[in-house]
């Protein structure tokens, strides 16, 4: 189910700081994951645009290392991820949790997924690369 989350960023918090606030929205917005994410937007009733999604502009998603596999008596089967042609939102950052041979942590997958009228291949390039510094800046701090 899709979440919204806001994080208060004012006062110019540390990293850290930043986190904490992260932290406290993401699980009282979970504490309300089961409300399903077309009854929010009814209640809430924003302005509509067809040319921006009602309630939030950039989805992050994180998916676990399970590869779903599907189970068939006398076929092979594998699973492939199909592209899309267009973006659902304005901005996408896709993290998938990749496994080592012998089970243990193996890396994350990052995917951006952008619309075109909106980002160039070069900006959205810079900010890839932005966040793997930070990525890189927290595991070291």
């Amino acid at each position: 189910n899709t979440l919204v989350l806001r994080t208060d960023t004012s006062g110019d918090p540390s990293f850290r700081e930043l986190l904490g606030r992260v932290r406290e929205a993401d699980l009282a917005a979970w504490s309300h994951q089961d409300l399903p994410f077309d009854r929010l937007v009814e209640a809430l009733n924003p302005d509509r645009s067809a040319a921006r999604h009602p309630l939030f502009q950039v989805m992050l998603t994180l998916t676990d290392a399970a590869t779903p596999t599907l189970v068939a008596e006398d076929l092979d089967t594998e699973s492939e991820f199909t592209w899309l042609s267009f973006a659902k939102f304005d901005l996408t950052f896709s993290f998938a949790e990749r496994r080592s041979v012998d089970g243990g942590p193996g890396g994350l997958d990052v995917t951006i997924e952008y619309a075109t009228d909106l980002y160039d291949a070069r900006s959205v390039e810079l900010a890839g690369e932005r966040l793997v510094r930070l990525l890189g800046a927290v595991v070291v701090a």
